[in-house]
């Protein structure tokens, strides 16, 4: 089986895990619990139709006033999700489920939607603390649609619940068939490199550079200089704080000056977002162009947007007609008679398919004139991409260590035109997420294309290190320097120093002077607990939980701002009970590792929360986890954990971080690296 065939099997099982996982919440709870739970929105009506771009149809729900204030309840949706609509139920019933666990009886459930199949699917394009606004595709049928509108057909409300998106599987699945499908003739050097057919052909092409960014150190020019002058394919490896973004948008500046095309891509829309904000300033707008729904995009940034655009450019082109089909869907709404409607119906299909007509050449003219186009990964596989016909000479991907490899496939086989690679990430850092307990399976899709251009095709040789980090001060950078990066990252000398008390109206004491602490919970006396919930058994630490309480007191006592400080755990149920331990004091931010990935605060208080006898470490045995709770902070790293266990779990990372902890000193001196404090359990019962 060819790696790619290998692929396409985890993406499938990968797909029924996510889909098992969806159906099991969905046909256990009702959607009450489900909202609850964060995954549904419940008493939902209807209030607006219109037509968005492409000719879909956009809904927009709010909670119905009569049961609610009018906000929306607290919700995982966010914009891209894939939804059904339903209606709920005018009262509700009882439904019989299978046998109770050795009772042989049935076990009722109370069901609050209607037993029917009718739904609609959707997808988020936008979430407010009021309205949920959703596209739906312009093939479902407006009768449907309009059932929905105001609850005309009955005086039931509607909910919404999040789905398993299978639009990207299947994206992923039919992009590793292409790749095992592609003729030699539709190779380019590049798929050849990646497909280990071709090995990487290095050159000089001597260009010289003059940077934009006259405060790039020297490792960032090298990889700039690397990508544009040394190699077709390059590496920019950037650890913690070392400044990948900014190394980037220079990268992308010099390639634009060289009338080069580039397209710009992550897994995550944050992930391209992030760099849209750096460039937003350097470009005019349809010069830089936002593949993608612009409903999460900042308000400085909208004017990139490819949705923002074509209204703007095509406003004088398309307005007569939008405002034909609202006119046409007005009516729609009030006609009763199907004759009628079904002459109306015609005018609406006649209208939209004129208004793609006319959108199509709007969007062809404007992705053929920009100079930069930024899209996720699965973005770049957009019929608007595909059907303008655009040529690239670079492709840039980022984040490609959080990537499933299948996913940086997509941007690859737009065409294969472009000529230079570059991707940029750090693979010391999270894995894309994967939710298949299935060994094989995760260990497959957790092997990025970073992973994989290192081990087999020889990427060290077209990899750059980014070696001075910007963030933390040098006895947080340290160790993680020391195990992960093979002691190679330096510090910048306006943070190598740094502390809580250069901090204005910060305190000189006990608990602020530290740039590294540990409380040692070890001795039985801080023991691991087990929460049960829905998404199955999360741990707890309630003698830490008090802990990071008490630090947290004493530095806002000694003058640190609350929305300085970080905590991290490893655990939901951690973070869950944290939250409530802490109070309503929103500003101190507590979140898994996940959470804070990219992110940074002053002060870092890591919670590990397993303590027990067994030896057992759980999520810490990940030290790509560990590395990225340990390289948040920039003047304080706190840490709450039995260092016994640590040392005797056989994990390498966890046993060589505690004998660092406990016998590290600081560049060799005579200052001991981390700050050991044995917390007194009277203290905290």
């Amino acid at each position: 089986m060819s790696l790619f065939e290998k692929f396409n099997d985890a993406i499938r099982k990968e797909q029924e895990e996510d889909i098992a996982q969806t159906n099991l919440y969905i046909n256990a709870f009702s959607p009450k619990k489900l909202a609850q739970l964060g995954l549904a929105l419940i008493n939902l009506n209807l209030v607006n139709i219109r037509t968005g771009i492409g000719g879909k149809t956009i809904l927009e729900l709010q909670v119905d006033n009569a049961v609610s204030d009018g906000e929306l309840s607290t919700s995982t949706m966010k914009t891209g999700d894939i939804v059904k609509i339903s209606k709920m139920a005018k009262s509700q019933k009882k439904l019989k489920k299978g046998a109770d666990k050795g009772k042989g009886k049935g076990k009722e459930k109370e069901k609050d939607t209607e037993e029917e199949d009718e739904f609609l699917e959707a997808v988020v394009a936008k979430v407010t603390n009021k309205v949920i606004t959703v596209s739906v595709d312009e093939s479902t049928s407006d009768d449907k649609i309009l059932s929905y509108y105001n609850n005309t057909n009955d005086s039931a409300r509607l909910w919404i619940v999040k789905l398993a998106n299978s639009v990207t599987y299947k994206r992923m699945i039919s992009t590793m068939n292409k790749v095992g499908e592609l003729k030699e003739s539709q190779k380019n050097e590049i798929h050849r490199i990646l497909l280990g057919e071709s090995k990487v052909n290095f050159f000089d092409n001597a260009q010289p550079i003059n940077f934009f960014n006259q405060g790039l150190n020297d490792s960032q020019k090298r990889a700039i200089d690397f990508a544009i002058n040394k190699s077709n394919i390059s590496i920019i490896f950037g650890p913690p704080g070392t400044g990948k973004t900014m190394t980037l948008i220079e990268l992308i500046q010099q390639l634009t000056e060289r009338e080069e095309k580039v397209l710009v891509c992550g897994p995550s829309n944050i992930s391209v977002d992030t760099i849209l904000e750096r460039l937003g300033d350097k470009y005019k707008p349809a010069e830089l162009i936002r593949i993608g729904h612009p409903a999460r995009l900042l308000p400085v940034n909208l004017q990139h947007s490819l949705e923002v655009l074509s209204k703007d450019y095509g406003r004088d082109v398309i307005k007569d007609l939008e405002s034909d089909i609202q006119s046409v869907l007005s009516k729609i709404i009030k006609v009763k008679r199907y004759s009628e409607r079904k002459a109306l119906y015609m005018e609406l299909k006649l209208l939209r398919k004129e208004l793609k007509q006319r959108e199509r050449k709007i969007v062809h003219d404007l992705l053929n004139g920009a100079k930069v186009i930024l899209a996720t990964l699965h973005g770049a596989g957009s019929h608007d991409i595909k059907k303008s016909g655009v040529l690239f000479d670079t492709i840039i991907i980022d984040e490609v260590s959080q990537s499933l490899e299948p996913q940086c496939w997509i941007p690859l086989l737009i065409n294969d035109q472009f000529k230079r690679l570059v991707i940029a990430g750090d693979n010391m850092q999270l894995p894309p997420t994967v939710m298949s307990s299935n060994k094989t399976v995760t260990s497959l899709l957790e092997t990025t294309l970073f992973d994989r251009l290192v081990k087999d095709l020889d990427g060290d040789r077209f990899k750059i290190l980014l070696d001075v980090q910007y963030r933390m001060n040098d006895s947080i950078m340290k160790f993680p320097s020391m195990q992960l990066y093979q002691d190679k990252l330096k510090s910048a000398d306006l943070v190598k120093d740094i502390a809580l008390v250069d901090l204005p109206d910060v305190e000189n004491n006990d608990t602020t002077l530290p740039q590294c602490i540990w409380y040692d919970t070890q001795g039985g006396d801080f023991p691991e607990q087990i929460m049960d919930s829905v998404k199955g058994d999360s741990k707890y630490n309630e003698m830490e939980l008090s802990v990071v309480a008490s630090h947290v007191s004493k530095l806002l006592q000694s003058g640190v701002k609350s929305k300085d400080i970080g905590v991290i755990a490893p655990y939901a149920a951690q973070v869950q009970f944290l939250k409530k331990k802490l109070g309503p004091d929103n500003l101190i931010e507590v979140s898994t590792v996940d959470g804070f990935q990219g992110r940074e605060k002053e002060v870092i208080i890591l919670t590990l929360v397993r303590s027990n006898d067994r030896r057992d470490v759980g999520f810490l045995s990940e030290e790509r986890r560990l590395n990225v709770a340990i390289t948040r902070p920039k003047r304080q790293l706190c840490v709450i954990g039995d260092l016994q266990l640590m040392c005797e779990s056989g994990e390498k990372f966890l046993k060589e971080w505690s004998k660092y902890v406990e016998d590290g000193f600081e560049d060799g001196g005579s200052v001991k690296a981390y700050e050991i404090i044995y917390p007194n359990i009277a203290e905290y019962s």
